[in-house]
């Protein structure tokens, strides 16, 4: 269940798909970026995955990353994250979105969390996304627990839940309670 706050964000984003919204709408929303929401943004790991950037004009920016997943291991053996470039103070109201679509087989699920940069990768906020192949912007979201200096958090996507190919669209951390 989406907040008002959270609707307000999505419809934000998507109105930057389909229209051009009007200048204003896109500045409000660009105040609260947490992240760099570039698809050469995702830091990629993991010796069971392969990926490279593709081309794809349905997604919002028209670029995406595809990746390619073993499923041996752990779901979190394989990932992408992008880093929280802005200092995240508790009781921040935080959502991550994400673009993301499904190649092979034609639905998935992925794990995405924002998390501690470092061991032991404690989770702030997390949720599964089921995925097909269409693609779909997926969040999560959360109120921060605890102040975080920038840098010290990312926001992952799990790859490895199994043998799998997904593509991976422009991923947004936004920072609802303060602007930057």
């Amino acid at each position: 269940m989406f907040s008002i706050r959270s609707l307000a964000v999505l419809l934000g984003v998507i109105s930057t798909v389909a229209v051009t919204a009007p200048a204003r709408a896109q500045d409000d929303i660009t105040k609260h970026l947490a992240s760099n929401p570039n698809v050469g943004s995702w830091q990629i790991y993991g010796a069971q995955q392969t990926n490279k950037k593709i081309k794809d004009p349905a997604v919002q920016g028209g670029t995406a990353i595809e990746a390619s997943a073993s499923g041996v291991g752990e779901s979190y053996a394989s990932a992408a994250q992008v880093e929280v470039t802005q200092k995240i103070m508790k009781g921040d109201h935080i959502v991550c979105a994400v673009w993301l679509k499904a190649k092979t087989p034609a639905t998935a699920t992925l794990h995405g969390r924002l998390q501690i940069n470092s061991a032991p990768y404690t989770a702030v906020m997390e949720k599964d996304f089921d995925i097909t192949d269409q693609w779909q912007l997926m969040t999560v979201e959360g109120d921060a627990d605890q102040d975080y200096d920038k840098g010290k958090l990312v926001f992952a996507v799990h790859l490895n839940g199994a043998k799998q190919t997904v593509d991976l669209g422009p991923a947004f951390v936004l920072n609802m309670t303060r602007t930057y």
